[in-house]
């Protein structure tokens, strides 16, 4: 039952001594209190809370919805290559204030496959032309692409979506400006004279067929996670937890050093770093690296082992070093008779 205005909430963590949060006022819930107590049971429910898109009343939703429950093992290949990136995506997502159908997306786009890359030289999870890339500053290089890294491309895919829903004040129209480009849709709409208002004006438009069933299509998977035992599905758990986190670097890697300093196998660290180019080439990792987060401490620790090791081989390389030309210089300092060695 509400506390009185007198009395103390505590939080109990099993194996701690309860932690007092703040008095409760009369007739009010302590937002902390609160927020433990409405926490998502996982981030399928997460996702869930955060849907927020008005409805498409289309045939081709219930078409796609009947695709993807046909193929179950396709919808399981994707879901579980999402699991790597979707806790970071529904975070951004969440942080900005958008409707956590968007952490969707890249199913559409990629299947979540951060390497997947279009016949228009589309790239990375959210698929985007080299021409986007650059407008929305993802650094296209011969070392490196952004387009394909996880974290700037999501920052990235947010921004120019934002920046859509910001033009047509519809997320329908957002989606298919996204897939077709802005200036396509907003000729479609004048010429159908479409508003972009809740009453249809996707539906209303001429579109080609690829951005006609592009938006039914997220709504359809949208529609899935929401009952998927209505379509005969089994999503299987996932934590309300980060997969990956950061670890910053003072020194040059490559991928395969990086893998077994932090004891992740090396395709699951491309997964997670998939924006080099050439992951094998000496140094190609600088700066950071994304590993799993229940590896990060493990890591730490092996590269101030792997550090120390390096230095001490490097100190014993330069008195090797010294030590020649110490040899070198006394035998240069003997008469020519005696410098050859017996």
């Amino acid at each position: 039952m509400p506390a009185r205005a007198d009395e103390t909430a505590f939080v109990n963590v099993a194996g701690q001594r309860p932690v007092v949060l703040a008095a409760v006022p009369g007739g009010a819930g302590d937002p902390q209190i609160e927020k433990l107590l409405t926490r998502p049971a996982d981030l399928w429910e997460r996702l869930r809370q955060g849907f927020a898109m008005p409805e498409l009343d289309s045939r081709l939703v219930a078409v796609h919805e009947a695709w993807y429950a046909a193929r179950p093992e396709l919808l399981r290949g994707i879901l579980a290559r999402a699991r790597r990136y979707l806790h970071f995506i529904v975070e951004e997502v969440e942080r900005r204030g958008l409707p956590t159908e968007l952490a969707l997306l890249p199913a559409v786009e990629s299947g979540f496959n951060p390497m997947a890359l279009s016949s228009a030289q589309a790239s990375g999870l959210w698929q985007f032309i080299p021409g986007t890339g650059t407008r929305y500053n993802l650094a296209q290089t011969a070392h490196f692409d952004a387009r394909r890294d996880v974290l700037a491309s999501t920052g990235a895919a947010l921004d120019y979506l934002q920046a859509l829903y910001a033009l047509h004040h519809d997320w329908h129209l957002a989606l298919a400006s996204y897939n077709w480009g802005e200036q396509s849709v907003l000729r479609a709409v004048e010429r159908r004279g479409a508003h972009g208002t809740r009453s249809g004006g996707f539906e209303k438009l001429v579109l080609p067929d690829e951005t006609r069933n592009y938006v039914p299509r997220l709504m359809a998977l949208r529609n899935i996670v929401l009952e998927p035992q209505k379509f005969g599905l089994d999503l299987g758990d996932l934590p309300d937890e980060p997969y990956f986190t950061s670890v910053a670097l003072d020194l040059n890697l490559d991928l395969r050093l990086a893998s077994r300093l932090a004891d992740v196998p090396y395709e699951d660290l491309l997964a997670l770093n998939p924006g080099y180019n050439r992951p094998l080439t000496a140094g190609a990792i600088r700066a950071v690296l994304v590993v799993p987060a229940e590896r990060a401490d493990f890591l730490r620790t092996s590269l101030e082992r792997y550090r120390e090791e390096r230095n001490q081989a490097e100190r014993n390389q330069a008195e090797r070093n010294q030590a020649e030309r110490n040899q070198a210089e006394r035998l240069r300092a003997l008469p020519p008779a005696r410098r050859r060695k017996p």
